[in-house]
Protein backbone atom coordinates (compact mmCIF):
# COMPACT_ATOMS: atom_id res chain seq x y z
CA UNK A 1 0.00 0.00 0.00
CA UNK A 2 0.95 3.29 -0.44
CA UNK A 3 2.39 4.86 2.61
CA UNK A 4 2.78 8.74 2.85
CA UNK A 5 6.44 9.97 4.15
CA UNK A 6 5.90 12.26 7.32
CA UNK A 7 9.27 13.01 8.68
CA UNK A 8 11.14 16.11 9.29
CA UNK A 9 7.86 18.25 9.72
CA UNK A 10 8.14 21.63 10.16
CA UNK A 11 5.56 24.26 11.00
CA UNK A 12 4.70 27.48 8.98
CA UNK A 13 2.15 30.25 9.95
CA UNK A 14 -0.34 31.92 7.74
CA UNK A 15 -3.15 34.35 7.95
CA UNK A 16 -6.05 34.32 5.54
CA UNK A 17 -9.46 36.06 6.46
CA UNK A 18 -10.60 35.55 9.74
CA UNK A 19 -14.13 34.55 8.70
CA UNK A 20 -13.05 31.58 6.44
CA UNK A 21 -10.55 30.58 9.22
CA UNK A 22 -13.46 30.47 12.05
CA UNK A 23 -15.45 28.13 9.56
CA UNK A 24 -12.57 25.66 9.27
CA UNK A 25 -11.84 25.66 13.07
CA UNK A 26 -12.95 21.51 13.94
CA UNK A 27 -12.31 18.15 13.41
CA UNK A 28 -12.17 16.48 9.97
CA UNK A 29 -12.21 12.58 9.53
CA UNK A 30 -12.40 11.02 6.37
CA UNK A 31 -9.33 9.04 3.70
CA UNK A 32 -7.57 9.16 0.68
CA UNK A 33 -8.11 6.70 -1.61
CA UNK A 34 -5.13 4.89 -3.15
CA UNK A 35 -6.70 2.15 -6.10
CA UNK A 36 -8.96 0.33 -4.02
CA UNK A 37 -7.85 1.10 -0.40
CA UNK A 38 -8.78 3.87 1.64
CA UNK A 39 -6.20 5.55 4.26
CA UNK A 40 -8.05 7.09 7.04
CA UNK A 41 -7.28 10.39 7.82
CA UNK A 42 -8.13 12.94 10.57
CA UNK A 43 -7.59 16.33 10.98
CA UNK A 44 -8.01 19.18 13.31
CA UNK A 45 -8.35 22.61 12.77
CA UNK A 46 -8.15 25.35 15.12
CA UNK A 47 -8.10 29.35 15.34
CA UNK A 48 -6.88 31.65 17.85
CA UNK A 49 -5.46 35.27 17.78
CA UNK A 50 -6.12 35.47 13.81
CA UNK A 51 -4.45 32.27 12.68
CA UNK A 52 -5.43 28.49 11.99
CA UNK A 53 -3.34 25.81 12.46
CA UNK A 54 -3.97 22.18 12.12
CA UNK A 55 -2.55 18.31 13.42
CA UNK A 56 -3.00 15.57 11.07
CA UNK A 57 -3.35 12.15 12.56
CA UNK A 58 -2.79 8.88 9.65
CA UNK A 59 -3.60 6.09 12.22
CA UNK A 60 -2.63 3.40 10.21
CA UNK A 61 0.86 4.51 10.10
CA UNK A 62 0.85 5.41 13.54
CA UNK A 63 1.59 9.01 12.79
CA UNK A 64 -0.38 11.47 15.13
CA UNK A 65 -0.70 15.04 15.55
CA UNK A 66 1.22 16.24 12.25
CA UNK A 67 1.80 19.97 12.09
CA UNK A 68 -0.81 21.26 9.24
CA UNK A 69 0.65 25.11 6.96
CA UNK A 70 -3.27 26.23 5.63
CA UNK A 71 -2.34 27.94 1.95
CA UNK A 72 -5.70 28.88 1.28
CA UNK A 73 -9.25 28.96 2.82
CA UNK A 74 -12.19 30.85 1.18
CA UNK A 75 -15.50 29.96 -0.91
CA UNK A 76 -13.09 28.45 -3.50
CA UNK A 77 -11.63 25.98 -1.36
CA UNK A 78 -9.50 24.66 1.29
CA UNK A 79 -5.58 24.12 0.69
CA UNK A 80 -3.07 22.59 3.05
CA UNK A 81 0.35 20.50 3.30
CA UNK A 82 2.33 19.44 5.67
CA UNK A 83 6.14 19.08 5.00
CA UNK A 84 7.71 15.56 4.89
CA UNK A 85 11.25 14.14 4.04
CA UNK A 86 10.38 14.83 0.37
CA UNK A 87 9.16 18.40 0.57
CA UNK A 88 5.32 19.29 1.38
CA UNK A 89 2.58 16.47 0.96
CA UNK A 90 -0.59 18.99 -0.72
CA UNK A 91 -4.11 18.15 -0.13
CA UNK A 92 -5.98 20.60 -2.49
CA UNK A 93 -10.57 20.53 -1.87
CA UNK A 94 -13.48 21.76 -2.90
CA UNK A 95 -15.40 23.13 -0.06
CA UNK A 96 -19.09 22.34 0.60
CA UNK A 97 -19.93 24.34 3.59
CA UNK A 98 -23.58 23.65 3.71
CA UNK A 99 -23.26 19.74 3.48
CA UNK A 100 -19.97 19.73 5.68
CA UNK A 101 -17.26 18.14 3.44
CA UNK A 102 -14.28 18.60 1.52
CA UNK A 103 -13.38 17.01 -1.38
CA UNK A 104 -10.00 16.93 -3.65
CA UNK A 105 -7.09 15.47 -4.49
CA UNK A 106 -3.88 14.54 -2.49
CA UNK A 107 -0.20 15.12 -3.97
CA UNK A 108 2.57 13.73 -3.11
CA UNK A 109 5.71 13.06 -4.82
CA UNK A 110 4.00 13.40 -8.28
CA UNK A 111 1.51 10.56 -7.47
CA UNK A 112 -2.09 11.80 -7.00
CA UNK A 113 -4.84 10.35 -4.62
CA UNK A 114 -8.54 11.48 -4.24
CA UNK A 115 -9.79 12.36 -1.01
CA UNK A 116 -12.74 13.30 1.15
CA UNK A 117 -13.28 14.84 4.38
CA UNK A 118 -16.82 15.72 6.55
CA UNK A 119 -16.52 17.50 9.08
CA UNK A 120 -17.30 15.97 12.73
CA UNK A 121 -19.56 17.41 15.22
CA UNK A 122 -18.12 19.40 18.15
CA UNK A 123 -16.92 17.24 21.31
CA UNK A 124 -17.41 19.14 24.46
CA UNK A 125 -14.10 19.89 25.89
CA UNK A 126 -14.98 21.80 29.24
CA UNK A 127 -13.64 20.56 32.28
CA UNK A 128 -16.76 19.64 34.75
CA UNK A 129 -17.26 21.03 38.15
CA UNK A 130 -16.58 17.84 39.80
CA UNK A 131 -12.92 17.65 37.87
CA UNK A 132 -9.68 18.69 39.57
CA UNK A 133 -6.74 19.01 38.08
CA UNK A 134 -3.27 18.11 40.09
CA UNK A 135 0.14 18.69 39.84
CA UNK A 136 1.98 15.78 41.48
CA UNK A 137 5.47 15.71 42.32
CA UNK A 138 7.40 12.84 41.67
CA UNK A 139 11.00 10.84 41.76
CA UNK A 140 11.25 11.47 38.21
CA UNK A 141 9.89 15.22 37.75
CA UNK A 142 6.22 16.14 38.02
CA UNK A 143 2.71 14.29 36.69
CA UNK A 144 -0.46 16.66 35.56
CA UNK A 145 -3.55 15.36 35.72
CA UNK A 146 -7.36 15.07 36.25
CA UNK A 147 -9.29 14.00 39.86
CA UNK A 148 -12.69 12.98 39.39
CA UNK A 149 -13.56 12.71 42.99
CA UNK A 150 -17.05 11.18 44.02
CA UNK A 151 -19.02 13.32 47.30
CA UNK A 152 -18.36 10.79 49.66
CA UNK A 153 -16.06 8.02 50.22
CA UNK A 154 -15.87 5.84 47.15
CA UNK A 155 -13.38 3.23 45.09
CA UNK A 156 -10.53 5.24 43.59
CA UNK A 157 -9.77 3.63 39.91
CA UNK A 158 -6.44 5.50 38.60
CA UNK A 159 -6.08 4.75 35.06
CA UNK A 160 -2.91 3.88 33.43
CA UNK A 161 -2.00 4.77 29.43
CA UNK A 162 -0.75 2.80 26.63
CA UNK A 163 2.51 2.82 24.81
CA UNK A 164 3.93 6.24 23.50
CA UNK A 165 3.97 9.68 24.78
CA UNK A 166 -0.40 9.70 25.77
CA UNK A 167 -2.44 12.08 27.08
CA UNK A 168 -4.36 11.79 30.10
CA UNK A 169 -7.52 10.83 27.87
CA UNK A 170 -5.41 8.84 25.68
CA UNK A 171 -6.42 10.33 23.19
CA UNK A 172 -6.35 7.85 19.75
CA UNK A 173 -7.36 9.31 16.48
CA UNK A 174 -9.59 11.66 18.24
CA UNK A 175 -11.13 9.27 20.64
CA UNK A 176 -10.96 10.16 24.19
CA UNK A 177 -10.53 7.08 25.45
CA UNK A 178 -9.95 7.60 29.21
CA UNK A 179 -12.16 10.78 29.50
CA UNK A 180 -14.77 9.08 28.18
CA UNK A 181 -13.92 5.92 30.09
CA UNK A 182 -13.67 8.36 33.41
CA UNK A 183 -16.61 9.71 32.68
CA UNK A 184 -18.44 6.32 32.64
CA UNK A 185 -16.98 5.57 36.03
CA UNK A 186 -17.60 8.57 37.82
CA UNK A 187 -21.71 8.47 36.97
CA UNK A 188 -21.03 4.86 38.24
CA UNK A 189 -20.06 6.26 41.26
CA UNK A 190 -16.57 5.50 41.73
CA UNK A 191 -13.90 8.13 41.77
CA UNK A 192 -10.92 8.68 38.90
CA UNK A 193 -7.79 9.95 38.02
CA UNK A 194 -5.73 10.14 34.97
CA UNK A 195 -2.57 11.45 34.11
CA UNK A 196 -0.61 12.97 31.18
CA UNK A 197 2.70 11.07 30.40
CA UNK A 198 6.08 11.91 31.07
CA UNK A 199 6.50 14.99 28.51
CA UNK A 200 3.07 15.40 27.75
CA UNK A 201 1.32 18.46 29.02
CA UNK A 202 2.93 20.31 32.15
CA UNK A 203 4.03 15.78 33.16
CA UNK A 204 7.78 16.41 33.02
CA UNK A 205 10.74 13.38 33.20
CA UNK A 206 12.54 11.42 30.99
CA UNK A 207 10.79 10.12 28.15
CA UNK A 208 12.47 7.33 27.07
CA UNK A 209 11.32 5.11 30.75
CA UNK A 210 11.40 1.64 31.24
CA UNK A 211 8.09 0.01 32.14
CA UNK A 212 9.68 -0.18 35.38
CA UNK A 213 10.21 3.90 35.62
CA UNK A 214 6.13 4.11 34.99
CA UNK A 215 5.82 1.93 37.67
CA UNK A 216 7.26 3.78 39.96
CA UNK A 217 5.87 7.15 38.40
CA UNK A 218 2.37 5.04 39.64
CA UNK A 219 3.55 4.62 42.88
CA UNK A 220 4.37 8.47 43.54
CA UNK A 221 0.93 9.24 42.04
CA UNK A 222 -1.16 6.82 44.39
CA UNK A 223 0.93 7.30 47.07
CA UNK A 224 0.10 11.39 47.27
CA UNK A 225 -3.66 11.01 46.46
CA UNK A 226 -3.97 8.42 49.50
CA UNK A 227 -1.64 11.42 51.24
CA UNK A 228 -4.23 13.94 50.64
CA UNK A 229 -7.27 12.77 49.91
CA UNK A 230 -7.16 9.50 51.54
CA UNK A 231 -10.34 9.72 53.54
CA UNK A 232 -12.50 10.29 50.67
CA UNK A 233 -11.58 6.53 49.08
CA UNK A 234 -12.58 3.07 49.88
CA UNK A 235 -10.96 1.22 48.01
CA UNK A 236 -8.21 1.69 45.20
CA UNK A 237 -8.13 -0.27 41.47
CA UNK A 238 -5.53 0.09 39.21
CA UNK A 239 -6.91 -0.06 35.61
CA UNK A 240 -4.01 -0.33 32.90
CA UNK A 241 -5.09 -0.53 29.07
CA UNK A 242 -2.63 -2.56 26.60
CA UNK A 243 0.60 -1.68 28.32
CA UNK A 244 -0.65 0.31 30.97
CA UNK A 245 -1.81 -3.17 32.37
CA UNK A 246 2.08 -4.13 33.03
CA UNK A 247 2.88 -0.84 34.19
CA UNK A 248 -0.02 -1.65 36.99
CA UNK A 249 0.82 -5.15 37.47
CA UNK A 250 4.23 -4.28 38.03
CA UNK A 251 3.38 -1.37 40.84
CA UNK A 252 0.76 -3.60 42.25
CA UNK A 253 3.97 -5.61 43.13
CA UNK A 254 5.15 -2.77 45.74
CA UNK A 255 1.63 -1.97 46.87
CA UNK A 256 -1.39 -3.99 45.94
CA UNK A 257 -4.03 -2.58 45.16
CA UNK A 258 -7.87 -4.13 45.87
CA UNK A 259 -8.64 -4.61 42.18
CA UNK A 260 -6.48 -4.89 38.96
CA UNK A 261 -8.44 -4.08 35.55
CA UNK A 262 -6.12 -5.12 32.53
CA UNK A 263 -8.24 -3.32 29.18
CA UNK A 264 -6.15 -4.92 25.94
CA UNK A 265 -3.01 -5.61 27.89
CA UNK A 266 -0.66 -7.89 26.51
CA UNK A 267 -0.24 -11.29 28.26
CA UNK A 268 2.28 -12.56 25.34
CA UNK A 269 6.54 -11.40 26.41
CA UNK A 270 6.96 -7.85 24.23
CA UNK A 271 8.89 -9.51 21.25
CA UNK A 272 6.02 -12.03 20.93
CA UNK A 273 3.99 -10.08 20.96
CA UNK A 274 5.34 -7.73 18.06
CA UNK A 275 5.62 -10.89 16.16
CA UNK A 276 2.13 -11.46 16.42
CA UNK A 277 1.67 -8.01 15.24
CA UNK A 278 3.58 -8.71 11.91
CA UNK A 279 1.90 -11.54 11.37
CA UNK A 280 -1.69 -9.60 11.65
CA UNK A 281 -0.61 -7.09 9.66
CA UNK A 282 1.00 -8.99 6.58
CA UNK A 283 -1.99 -11.57 6.63
CA UNK A 284 -4.59 -7.97 6.50
CA UNK A 285 -1.83 -6.36 3.69
CA UNK A 286 -1.55 -9.40 1.72
CA UNK A 287 2.10 -10.25 2.00
CA UNK A 288 3.66 -13.67 1.13
CA UNK A 289 4.88 -16.11 2.91
CA UNK A 290 8.78 -15.74 1.96
CA UNK A 291 8.70 -12.01 3.03
CA UNK A 292 6.52 -12.40 6.15
CA UNK A 293 9.25 -14.85 6.87
CA UNK A 294 12.29 -12.89 6.49
CA UNK A 295 10.84 -9.48 8.05
CA UNK A 296 10.40 -11.94 11.33
CA UNK A 297 13.75 -13.19 11.09
CA UNK A 298 15.25 -9.40 10.60
CA UNK A 299 13.01 -8.60 13.94
CA UNK A 300 14.73 -11.35 15.81
CA UNK A 301 18.00 -9.65 14.74
CA UNK A 302 16.87 -6.82 16.33
CA UNK A 303 15.86 -8.50 19.58
CA UNK A 304 19.26 -10.08 19.82
CA UNK A 305 21.37 -6.98 19.71
CA UNK A 306 18.78 -4.97 22.06
CA UNK A 307 18.92 -8.25 24.60
CA UNK A 308 23.02 -8.60 24.42
CA UNK A 309 24.06 -4.70 23.82
CA UNK A 310 26.12 -5.53 21.21
CA UNK A 311 27.02 -3.29 17.84
CA UNK A 312 23.76 -2.14 15.64
CA UNK A 313 26.29 -2.19 12.20
CA UNK A 314 25.39 -5.08 10.94
CA UNK A 315 21.71 -4.74 11.23
CA UNK A 316 22.26 -0.95 10.26
CA UNK A 317 23.71 -2.19 6.74
CA UNK A 318 21.06 -4.87 6.43
CA UNK A 319 18.15 -2.42 6.47
CA UNK A 320 20.11 0.08 3.94
CA UNK A 321 20.14 -2.79 1.50
CA UNK A 322 16.65 -3.56 2.23
CA UNK A 323 15.79 0.17 2.11
CA UNK A 324 17.75 0.73 -1.79
CA UNK A 325 16.28 -2.35 -2.96
CA UNK A 326 12.78 -0.98 -2.54
CA UNK A 327 13.55 2.59 -3.53
CA UNK A 328 15.30 1.64 -6.53
CA UNK A 329 11.68 -0.26 -7.35
CA UNK A 330 10.23 3.32 -7.21
CA UNK A 331 10.44 5.52 -10.79
CA UNK A 332 12.50 7.62 -11.86
CA UNK A 333 10.94 10.78 -11.09
CA UNK A 334 10.25 9.31 -7.62
CA UNK A 335 13.39 8.51 -6.51
CA UNK A 336 14.71 11.67 -7.77
CA UNK A 337 12.73 13.59 -5.46
CA UNK A 338 14.31 12.03 -2.33
CA UNK A 339 16.95 13.94 -3.22
CA UNK A 340 20.45 12.49 -2.11
CA UNK A 341 19.95 8.65 -1.66
CA UNK A 342 22.34 7.64 0.53
CA UNK A 343 21.55 10.56 3.17
CA UNK A 344 17.99 9.66 2.43
CA UNK A 345 18.49 5.83 3.57
CA UNK A 346 20.52 6.78 6.76
CA UNK A 347 17.87 9.41 7.80
CA UNK A 348 15.52 6.84 7.52
CA UNK A 349 17.43 3.78 9.54
CA UNK A 350 17.90 6.50 12.29
CA UNK A 351 14.11 6.82 12.20
CA UNK A 352 13.54 3.35 11.87
CA UNK A 353 15.69 1.90 14.62
CA UNK A 354 15.31 4.71 17.21
CA UNK A 355 12.88 3.41 19.30
CA UNK A 356 14.92 0.02 19.24
CA UNK A 357 17.67 1.56 20.43
CA UNK A 358 15.32 3.14 24.05
CA UNK A 359 15.80 1.77 27.39
CA UNK A 360 11.42 1.86 26.85
CA UNK A 361 12.17 -1.20 24.28
CA UNK A 362 14.78 -3.09 25.45
CA UNK A 363 12.39 -3.36 29.11
CA UNK A 364 9.50 -4.21 26.92
CA UNK A 365 10.88 -6.87 24.83
CA UNK A 366 12.46 -8.23 28.31
CA UNK A 367 9.67 -8.38 30.15
CA UNK A 368 7.92 -11.56 31.63
CA UNK A 369 3.80 -10.64 32.18
CA UNK A 370 3.51 -13.34 34.61
CA UNK A 371 6.36 -11.89 37.07
CA UNK A 372 4.03 -8.97 37.93
CA UNK A 373 1.25 -11.30 38.39
CA UNK A 374 2.95 -14.01 40.17
CA UNK A 375 1.82 -13.78 44.14
CA UNK A 376 -0.99 -11.55 43.38
CA UNK A 377 -3.73 -12.16 45.67
CA UNK A 378 -6.10 -9.59 44.18
CA UNK A 379 -9.12 -9.85 42.20
CA UNK A 380 -8.11 -9.20 38.40
CA UNK A 381 -10.41 -8.60 35.36
CA UNK A 382 -8.69 -9.47 31.68
CA UNK A 383 -10.80 -7.67 29.16
CA UNK A 384 -10.09 -8.37 25.27
CA UNK A 385 -11.63 -7.17 21.78
CA UNK A 386 -12.27 -10.06 19.90
CA UNK A 387 -11.30 -7.71 16.72
CA UNK A 388 -7.72 -6.77 18.25
CA UNK A 389 -5.13 -6.51 16.36
CA UNK A 390 -2.61 -4.71 18.42
CA UNK A 391 -3.04 -7.55 21.31
CA UNK A 392 -4.48 -10.47 19.42
CA UNK A 393 -8.11 -11.88 21.76
CA UNK A 394 -6.74 -15.66 21.52
CA UNK A 395 -3.52 -15.89 22.09
CA UNK A 396 -3.43 -13.17 24.46
CA UNK A 397 -6.36 -14.92 26.50
CA UNK A 398 -4.76 -18.30 26.29
CA UNK A 399 -1.71 -17.28 27.88
CA UNK A 400 -3.46 -15.07 30.26
CA UNK A 401 -5.83 -18.43 31.29
CA UNK A 402 -1.71 -20.69 31.67
CA UNK A 403 -0.76 -17.52 33.97
CA UNK A 404 -4.11 -17.95 36.15
CA UNK A 405 -3.96 -21.27 36.56
CA UNK A 406 -0.21 -21.78 37.07
CA UNK A 407 0.15 -18.99 40.06
CA UNK A 408 -3.66 -20.02 41.36
CA UNK A 409 -4.54 -16.10 40.15
CA UNK A 410 -8.45 -14.55 41.07
CA UNK A 411 -8.67 -13.64 37.24
CA UNK A 412 -11.63 -13.13 35.31
CA UNK A 413 -11.06 -13.07 31.72
CA UNK A 414 -13.58 -11.80 29.26
CA UNK A 415 -13.48 -11.68 25.36
CA UNK A 416 -15.59 -8.41 24.16
CA UNK A 417 -17.07 -9.61 20.46
CA UNK A 418 -16.55 -7.17 17.88
CA UNK A 419 -14.65 -4.78 19.48
CA UNK A 420 -11.33 -3.32 19.05
CA UNK A 421 -8.20 -2.52 20.78
CA UNK A 422 -10.02 0.59 22.01
CA UNK A 423 -13.03 -1.24 22.25
CA UNK A 424 -15.09 0.45 19.89
CA UNK A 425 -17.07 -1.80 17.78
CA UNK A 426 -15.52 -2.44 14.68
CA UNK A 427 -14.97 -4.13 11.22
CA UNK A 428 -11.61 -5.31 10.93
CA UNK A 429 -10.12 -3.94 13.86
CA UNK A 430 -6.98 -2.58 11.90
CA UNK A 431 -5.14 0.52 13.35
CA UNK A 432 -6.15 2.58 9.61
CA UNK A 433 -9.91 2.50 10.97
CA UNK A 434 -9.74 4.11 14.61
CA UNK A 435 -10.69 7.15 12.97
CA UNK A 436 -13.67 6.27 10.60
CA UNK A 437 -15.55 4.97 13.72
CA UNK A 438 -17.58 5.91 15.86
CA UNK A 439 -15.89 7.77 18.97
CA UNK A 440 -17.67 5.60 21.66
CA UNK A 441 -16.87 2.13 23.49
CA UNK A 442 -18.72 -0.83 22.79
CA UNK A 443 -21.93 -0.60 24.33
CA UNK A 444 -21.38 -3.60 26.84
CA UNK A 445 -17.73 -1.96 27.73
CA UNK A 446 -18.43 -0.09 30.25
CA UNK A 447 -21.44 -1.83 31.92
CA UNK A 448 -18.80 -5.30 32.13
CA UNK A 449 -16.07 -3.34 34.21
CA UNK A 450 -19.13 -1.60 36.56
CA UNK A 451 -20.93 -4.41 37.10
CA UNK A 452 -16.96 -6.38 37.93
CA UNK A 453 -16.15 -3.46 40.47
CA UNK A 454 -19.62 -3.65 41.92
CA UNK A 455 -19.08 -7.24 42.55
CA UNK A 456 -15.93 -6.40 44.38
CA UNK A 457 -17.43 -3.54 46.32
CA UNK A 458 -20.21 -5.60 47.55
CA UNK A 459 -18.08 -8.42 48.66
Amino acid sequence: MFQILFYSLLFFNLSPHDQQYSDVQGRWAGHIQIGEQQLAIELLFSYSDGELDGLLDIPEQQAYNLPVEVLKADDEGLHFQFQTGTGPALFKGVWNRSEGTIAGEFEQIGQRFPFQLRKRSSVASGTPDFETELLIPTRAGQLSGSLMLQPGPAPLVILLTGSGSQDRDETVAGFRVFQTLALGLYESGYSTFRYDDRGVGLSRGNRDATLQDLAADLMDVTQYLWREYGESFSQLVYLGHSQGGLVAAIAAQERAPDALVLMGTPFLRGDLLINDQIRVLSANQGISEGVLNANLEFQERIYDVVRSGSDWSDVEDELASRLRLQLNQLPQTQRDALGEMDEFIQSQIRRQLSAAKSNWFKSFIEYEPAEGLAGLQIPLLAIFGSKDTQVSAEPNRAEAGRIASEYDLKMDIRILEGANHLFQEANTGMPGEYGMLDRSFSPGFIPLIVNWLDQLRRS
